[in-house]
């Protein structure tokens, strides 16, 4: 169960913060706020894509 639940936060931070974070990067360096959006979005649509191999690695680095 608490396996489950640092795995799952991980996740969700790992999904979240690196779109946020280009988002803002780009949107506070070129001013452009359409294509910031569109590459965080598109960040996460990756990152969402690959949340399987994501979650099985973090498993077994979890594990002990």
């Amino acid at each position: 169960m608490v396996k489950s639940a640092w795995v799952s936060t991980a996740i969700a931070l790992i999904l979240t913060i690196p779109p946020l974070g280009m988002f803002m990067a780009i949107f506070q360096t070129a001013g452009n706020l359409p294509l910031g959006a569109a590459a965080g979005f598109g960040l996460h649509f990756l990152l969402i894509a690959l949340s399987t191999k994501i979650s099985s690695a973090l498993s077994t680095f979890l594990e002990y």
